[in-house]
């Protein structure tokens, strides 16, 4: 199959399952690395911008309700591609014409070769999100919502190195032309970086890591013997972090998810970082008996903006009502693990999102019930982060991510 035929499949699948899984993208291993790269990019680019596409179909479809779904996935990559990609338009229009059933040729093409014309789309003034999500992030990020647009486009390969240091995995990888984050002392960002999981990967020598992540754990601050709590641990990359800081630590892993559990239990193997006890509590429903910990790290489920740079199918499922429901549950998870937590413990609060409903809002709740509970500086003054008395924001140093740091009194 071709590249664009080979796009196409996959993104029918994705946008139909709402999702994009690691096996979904399986089709396109038959082909070289840059016609790989190029695929992925036409097909969460074209997810990205599909409010801002499928207003252009409509407008310029005499019949968009009669119009079968197949011909407008043909339309919504073309439309991408010659918005978007500096790919000449009459090579665009000629492969997706191609892709085309002869009976829609005609449409196909004069429609692509109308936008290859026109070419509209100003960031600006259509920022390609749902009118909902538009008006709620204007108000929330104020003057980091460019910033915001910008980094929702694009993002580049982040790694945590971790059984070598970070100048030799630099030195390891120079094809990929690495440089050192800004503020985490493990971490790389590769710009020609795509697919690394090689021998290096396998034998734990670096992780996938954003650099915002990667604070978590310096927020935490793991010392030796203090009984830590990763909450919500997922695929285990926070955890592990913990453990590299400090291995004499007691650090316990928790996710009430199979598939997750299994995954984070595979990657503590390969980097050689496995905490105390790995758990499968549900936070909400299940009882941790009489345990307590020093510390407790809730990296809470939420609405994921933070990470549409490398992830926009969470356009496709994210929904009004979702960020009322995950601010709920945030404050749910948060009550439960504090009667888990110590006197003169801490509880660091972590989200890869930048609503006001699941950030600032849910620790201002929280500590408005709780007289026992005095939020401070998540970084102790180490980086001037603009910590506003209830968390940060780091969306203007690095990834949308939100980190908050509350004692127990």
């Amino acid at each position: 199959m071709k590249t664009r035929e080979i796009a196409l499949k996959i993104f029918e699948e994705g946008v139909r399952r709402s999702f994009f899984s690691p096996s979904v993208w399986k089709i396109s291993d038959v082909l070289n690395e840059r016609d790989r790269n190029l695929v992925r990019k036409i097909v969460y680019g074209s997810v990205r911008f599909l409010p801002y596409i499928d207003d252009t179909i409509e407008k310029l479809l005499k019949k968009p309700s009669k119009t079968p779904e197949k011909i407008k996935d043909i339309l919504r990559l073309g439309i991408y591609e010659i918005e978007f990609l500096r790919i000449p338009s009459y090579a665009t229009v000629n492969e997706y014409t191609n892709l085309t059933p002869k009976k829609f040729k005609g449409l196909v093409n004069a429609i692509l070769r109308e936008v290859s014309r026109t070419r509209t789309f100003d960031m600006k003034k259509n920022a390609a999100l749902p009118n909902w999500l538009f008006e709620m992030l204007k108000k929330d990020l104020g003057k980091n919502f460019d910033i915001f647009l910008q980094s929702s486009i694009s993002h580049t390969l982040s790694l945590r190195s971790v059984r070598m240091s970070r100048k030799e995995l630099k030195e390891k990888l120079s094809p990929l032309r690495c440089t050192e984050m800004s503020y985490s002392k493990w971490g790389l960002k590769c710009s020609n970086g795509t697919n690394l999981k090689g021998e290096l990967f396998e034998k734990g020598a670096f992780t996938f890591q954003d650099e915002s992540s990667q604070m978590v754990a310096v927020a935490i601050s793991p010392q030796a013997h203090e009984k830590i709590l990763d909450a919500c641990g997922g695929v285990g990359t926070k955890t592990s972090h913990i453990v590299q800081i400090s291995p004499e630590s007691e650090t316990f892993y928790n996710d009430v998810n199979d598939d997750k559990r299994a995954v984070a239990l595979s990657n503590f193997k390969r980097m050689k970082l496995m905490p105390k006890k790995i758990l499968a509590f549900d936070l909400v429903k299940d009882d941790f008996d009489d345990m307590t910990f020093d510390k407790i790290l809730l990296d809470a489920p939420c609405s994921a903006l933070g990470t549409v740079g490398k992830h926009p199918d969470v356009l496709l499922r994210l929904k009004e009502s979702d960020v009322k429901e995950k601010s709920r549950l945030q404050l749910e998870m948060m009550e439960k693990v504090w009667d888990k937590l110590k006197r003169g413990g801490t509880l660091v609060y972590s989200v890869c999102t930048v609503t006001k409903a699941e950030t600032d809002d849910v620790i201002k709740s929280f500590v408005n019930f709780h007289d026992d509970a005095k939020v401070v500086d998540p970084f102790d003054g180490r980086y001037d982060f603009g910590f506003n008395g209830f968390g940060v924001q780091l969306l203007e140093y690095m990834e949308g991510f939100y980190i908050s740091k509350i004692v127990k009194l």
